[in-house]
């Protein structure tokens, strides 16, 4: 739905949806017909190439939207990204309660290192890399990363204000998670290895459920940040750090199956959104 502003029409949720659909999913899908339809992007340049374009997506069609919206718009939206001084609370919030509860359901759940993944390292080195490591390592995905700044402009720095403007926190959260998933469509189904081997009727709805743990521990993380898309962008980097790394069977030994993994980072993002919830909350009533 779009309203009118002013004389000017000021397009919504569905214009910002429909949009980023076509720009990534055309880019993707597009580009893995040109390369011979590969099974695998690893070893894949220009697919590699064609998913970190595609990714943009979301901050490509956020910065249109609000260019062709009413004046100030596009100023407005790029303010979300150099709004540094946020408060030490939404920088909290954005890294230590998600790495934290990946190490401890790493060890709740009997996740142990595995020596030959280790290279020689000692085993407290993969601990570390999960937390606090993982913090460190979230600047630069960050910064190299494109899921981070191609994607928070919109989904944190466009669509989120616009739902919360019709409902509430819950109702917006889970509405982005379901539509962040989904995105992600296209590359779930032609690639295995993105899915980390993971049968893709399985990995579908798992991912989904993480996905939208991740959302509504990222819609109080921008809320708690007053608009800045800075924590966003950093936690969205250090998800992506961290992603690789827990709960994989290559670096990790249990008793769990593959598609277990994608449960159990469904399972931390959902403990994350409840504590987060419950930390403001609590503030609240103090």
């Amino acid at each position: 739905m779009a309203e009118k502003t002013a004389g000017r029409v000021r397009p919504g949720a569905m214009a910002f949806v429909l949009l980023t659909v076509a720009l990534s999913w055309s880019i993707w899908i597009a580009t893995w017909l040109a390369t011979g339809q590969p099974t695998e992007f690893h070893g894949q340049g220009a697919m590699t190439a064609a998913i970190y374009a595609g990714s943009f997506g979301p901050g490509v069609a956020a910065a249109i939207l609000s260019a062709i919206s009413r004046p100030g718009s596009l100023k407005e939206w790029l303010r979300g990204f150099t709004r540094l001084r946020c408060g030490w609370r939404a920088y909290a919030a954005a890294l230590m309660p998600f790495p934290l509860a990946l190490l401890l359901l790493t060890i709740a759940l009997g996740y142990a290192p595995r020596p030959e993944g280790l290279h020689g390292m000692a085993p407290i080195l993969l601990y570390l890399t999960v937390f606090p490591v993982s913090i460190f390592n979230g600047v630069a995905t960050a910064i190299m990363g494109a899921g981070p700044l191609g994607e928070e402009g919109g989904w944190r720095g466009y669509l989120l204000p616009r739902l919360l403007e019709q409902g509430g926190e819950v109702r917006a959260s889970l509405i982005i998670g379901i539509v962040w998933a989904l995105w992600h469509l296209p590359i779930m189904a032609m690639f295995a290895d993105w899915r980390s081997g993971v049968p893709f009727i399985a990995y579908l709805p798992l991912y989904t459920l993480g996905v939208i743990g991740l959302s509504f521990v990222m819609s109080r993380v921008w809320l708690i940040g007053r608009g800045s898309l800075i924590p966003c962008i950093w936690l969205h980097g250090l998800v992506n750090a961290v992603g690789g790394i827990a709960f994989d069977r290559n670096l990790w030994a249990s008793r769990w199956p593959q598609e277990a993994g994608t449960f159990h980072f469904a399972i931390a993002a959902a403990l994350t959104a409840a504590f987060l919830f419950w930390a403001g909350r609590s503030k609240r009533h103090c």
